[in-house]
């Protein structure tokens, strides 16, 4: 047997428990049983003392020793007078303890135990008007019942506990078995089989919920597994693109002399392609540091308005150059505490994917409102919007919605990922509304917000 097991030691601190259990128990009980003897004993030679304290109050003390009611069988007594010496001692006293003095008793009597020529005797000793009595029964039936009691108490309990030891290991052994179960299955579950549970019972003890919580955590490293495996396969597709061409456009214009135009025009497609896979790798790298919370930002407060006032400044061109037109609504004045480049970097993710996915003549429109509890940031576009299916997924990495709206623009799919995640950095989130065909409204949501006051420039 294994004593680092726990089955072993679940079967030895029982039988320690139940070896110190019977043992109090017994010792309660042997106590009990003798406590119970002396109260029945004394409760008899307190009746003697009754009968002969009447006696002497209605005869002569000389009468005493000759009246055998005060003596049954059994029952011996001597007397003491009050000035010392003895008025009358029963054959078989004399070598009994000498009593203390009346006025040292109660008047009730005081009992006690004593041992004569190897048998017990329960004395008392109380007041009476001629001195000092002793009445004594012998208890010696009793004493032998006490110690049968003892002694089968003393052979048993070994045997007893022999026995319920067992009995634990055995249920120990059954009740570790899911326990068994749950570790066995867990050894054999490898990354490529997360998709495996361990078993659940249905008897709804500690065991299922131990079996449950495990696979609630299976569930969540299969879902992370996953992200990460599509992540890495989707981030060597996007990235082999660009190499192919850089590297395609490198091999091509070695083979023979090109022009001076050529060599521009093949220089300008490689650096536009390291450009997009330097863009793509920063982003990679920002969501890497992200999921390792590495990624740290400064803390400071932004006034939202300007951060919007610069931002559609600077998309005004691209929306211009595409047809699309940008117009800016109210935009009332709050602060929110954050890294005012990773908000502004939010604000131009949103602004550009407005832009991107509207048709020549629509519009993107963008406002800032206080609500009761929250800064509300509203970029709504007239686009082609988003399918009802590609809505749950439109925030994770590397998802791309329905083929027409991929067909029409490029990007990897990071965007809206980076976004939400800086959203989330600075106490909000992003809230989403669109109809495919008619548009779409983001809406940056900042539940922890301070309001500032409107600034009048000089000379307005």
């Amino acid at each position: 047997m294994n004593r680092r097991s726990i089955r072993f030691r679940l079967t030895a601190w029982y039988a320690a428990i139940l070896a110190v259990t019977l043992a109090v128990t017994g010792a309660g009980v042997w106590l009990a049983i003798r406590e119970s003897i002396h109260e029945t004993v004394d409760k008899e030679l307190r009746s003697r003392l009754h009968a002969m304290r009447d006696f002497l109050r209605q005869q002569p003390a000389d009468e005493l020793i000759e009246d055998t009611a005060l003596s049954p069988v059994g029952t011996r007594f001597r007397i003491a007078k009050a000035g010392g010496g003895w008025f009358y001692q029963a054959p078989g006293t004399e070598r009994w303890v000498a009593p203390p003095p009346a006025a040292d008793l109660p008047e009730r009597g005081r009992a006690q135990t004593i041992v004569r020529n190897g048998k017990p005797m329960r004395v008392l000793s109380a007041p009476i008007p001629l001195g000092v009595v002793q009445i004594g029964i012998p208890i010696d039936e009793f004493t032998e019942m006490l110690s049968e009691f003892t002694w089968t108490a003393l052979l048993a309990s070994p045997f007893l506990l022999l026995l319920a030891s067992a009995g634990g290991y055995w249920m120990s052994r059954r009740a570790l078995v899911p326990v068994e179960q749950i570790a066995r299955t867990a050894g054999e579950i490898q990354a490529q089989s997360l998709s495996e549970r361990l078993p659940v019972g249905g008897s709804g003890d500690e065991l299922d919920h131990l079996s449950v919580t495990l696979n609630g955590m299976l569930a969540r490293l299969e879902d992370s597994f996953r992200r990460i495996t599509q992540f890495t396969a989707d981030a060597s597709h996007e990235l082999r693109t660009p190499v192919a061409i850089i590297r395609t456009t490198a091999e091509v214009v070695r083979r023979k002399s090109r022009t001076e135009q050529e060599y521009i025009e093949a220089l300008d497609r490689i650096l536009k392609e390291s450009e997009r896979t330097t863009g793509l790798i920063e982003d990679l790298m920002l969501l890497a540091r992200a999921d390792a919370q590495a990624e740290t930002m400064l803390r400071e407060q932004v006034p939202l308005a300007d951060l919007v006032r610069d931002a559609s400044a600077d998309v005004r061109a691209l929306a211009e150059t595409v047809g699309v037109t940008l117009r800016v609504g109210g935009l009332d004045e709050c602060s929110v505490a954050g890294d005012p480049r990773a908000l502004r970097r939010l604000l131009l993710i949103l602004l550009d994917n407005a832009i991107k996915y509207s048709k020549p003549g629509g519009e993107v429109s963008l406002a800032l409102r206080l609500e009761e509890k929250a800064a509300v940031l509203e970029v709504r576009d007239t686009g082609m919007g988003i399918a009802e299916g590609d809505l749950p997924h439109i925030f994770e990495r590397f998802y791309r919605a329905s083929k027409d709206r991929s067909r029409k623009v490029g990007g990897v799919g990071l965007g809206l990922s980076i976004a939400q995640w800086i959203a989330r950095q600075h106490g909000g989130q992003i809230l989403v509304e669109s109809v495919a065909g008619q548009g779409s409204v983001f809406r940056v949501v900042f539940t922890s917000f301070s309001e500032t006051p409107i600034r009048i420039e000089s000379g307005a």
